[in-house]
């Protein structure tokens, strides 16, 4: 019963995010416990309550970015157009064209991709960040960027990654 009522809940969600959630289906399958451990985190890691939504997805999108390109990228990107953020904005932040980024945006990139990609300090970014943000601020998009780049792991440790979706990279790069 409660894999029923999970199920319903995990293509809800597929839908919502328009990309498959196979591996959320396999830890249903598997252990409704783990599945509840799986929520608890990320409903830690997930909320938005102390920066514009263009500032949180900017993180999420740019920790996505550091552990996948394939559909945890993609997902990102449906949530961002969601939450009404601009094709041309989510396009400068996924190929981080700091150029065509406002100030306190390309601040969440730089930082996102040391922090994310590179594994590394970045700290006048933190600086501008928390400058624009305050602490609170930097606080949630830390856990928006490493939260966003902890599923492409989680999937991929479970055998459940994808190959990069070449054809999303394309359509993001303007190269259709």
């Amino acid at each position: 019963m409660l894999t029923a009522v999970a199920t319903f809940f995990i293509r809800r969600a597929e839908k919502r995010i328009g990309v498959s959630l196979d591996y959320v289906h396999h830890i249903a399958q598997t252990n409704f416990s783990l599945l509840s451990r799986y929520n608890r985190v990320f409903g830690f890691l997930d909320p938005n309550r102390h920066v514009p939504a263009a500032a949180y997805h900017a993180a999420r999108l740019r920790g996505a970015r550091a552990s996948d390109c394939g559909t945890c990228v993609e997902a990102e990107i449906n949530l961002a157009l969601a939450a009404g953020l601009e094709e041309n904005l989510i396009l400068a932040i996924v190929q981080a064209d700091e150029q065509s980024l406002p100030p306190e945006i390309a601040s969440i990139v730089r930082l996102a991709d040391a922090a994310t990609a590179r594994r590394e300090d970045d700290p006048n970014a933190r600086s501008a960040v928390i400058e624009a943000y305050g602490n609170a601020g930097l606080i949630e998009l830390s856990f928006a960027m490493n939260g966003a780049a902890m599923l492409p792991g989680i999937k991929r440790a479970m055998g459940h990654a994808t190959a990069c979706d070449l054809s999303v990279m394309r359509r993001l790069a303007g190269n259709q």
